[in-house]
């Protein structure tokens, strides 16, 4: 009782500094998602701590945060989007810089810190394509979609957690993630189609199919994102990512869905609807 207490408490509060730092100003939101990145490339770096690999971490850092700022100032037009395409060959210095680290497993070394910014920061950076949606609003900073995209995500994890506990019998992925079922898979998917009808309320910019489409993107997407973490944790044999947010764990605990889901729906907004 004590844990649903502490982690219906940290939920709350994760979510209000969210939303506010989402809604006062592109430059709280900003500073929101590179904490964002900065945490959940520190949690990917410590799974390793144990191993002989060793991630360069401060290759990670300055390319994670060059790509998250190259892309908020492209969206808005301040930078040429030409310069956004500089941060590809800047992983280049992953390589470069092993060289000069003599460390015992530079493949291994070299492959975890690109797999590591690609994994988190060009995910999360993308947001930003999202936050400035081109010609839905121009480039003036409009969160709606990005609100949207985490209410799909919050309902389908509600939904889910619900119809599992209560049904859940036929398991959907026993060997990574024993709890998840089908039922509250179904559940879940039920929920996030109900939240769609309503922000296509919210936002009418978008047509409710296109809603439609998009929650079902989110809840596929979210799945393989909150899976793929699992098997990270189980692979290297830890509950949690982190312990940042108590009763949630680490960072890629609460965010695992977002990295999935957000290369998803802006390749769906960029494609299908503008």
């Amino acid at each position: 009782m004590k844990k649903l207490v502490t982690r219906t408490i940290t939920g709350i509060v994760l979510v209000l500094v969210m939303l506010t730092a989402i809604m006062v100003s592109k430059y709280s939101y900003a500073l929101l998602f590179l904490a964002i990145i900065i945490g959940g490339s520190t949690e990917f770096i410590g799974l390793f701590k144990k191993s002989d690999v060793k991630p360069n971490k401060w290759f990670i850092y300055l390319i994670s945060i060059l790509s998250f700022v190259a892309s908020f100032l492209a969206v808005q037009g301040i930078l040429e989007f030409k310069y956004f395409f500089s941060i590809f060959p800047a992983i280049l210095l992953v390589m470069a810089g092993e060289l000069f680290r003599k460390k015992e497993k530079p493949v291994e070394n070299i492959a975890v810190s690109i797999f590591s910014i690609l994994y988190i920061a060009i995910p999360l950076s993308l947001i930003n394509f999202l936050v400035f949606p081109g010609q839905l609003y121009g480039n003036d900073y409009a969160p709606k979609l990005l609100i949207a995209l985490f209410a799909l995500i919050w309902t389908y994890d509600s939904g889910a957690y619900l119809f599992g506990v209560s049904m859940g019998k036929h398991r959907l992925f026993e060997r990574i993630s024993p709890k998840k079922s089908w039922e509250g898979a179904i559940g879940g998917t039920l929920t996030a189609l109900v939240a769609a009808f309503a922000i296509s309320i919210y936002i009418p910019e978008i047509q409710l199919i296109h809603w439609i489409a998009i929650s079902v993107l989110t809840v596929i997407s979210s799945t393989f994102g909150d899976l793929t973490e699992s098997m990270f944790k189980r692979y290297f044999g830890i509950k949690d990512s982190g312990s940042i947010l108590p009763g949630h764990g680490g960072v890629l605990d609460r965010f695992d869905s977002l990295l999935f889901a957000v290369p998803v729906i802006v390749l769906y907004l960029k494609i299908i609807i503008e």
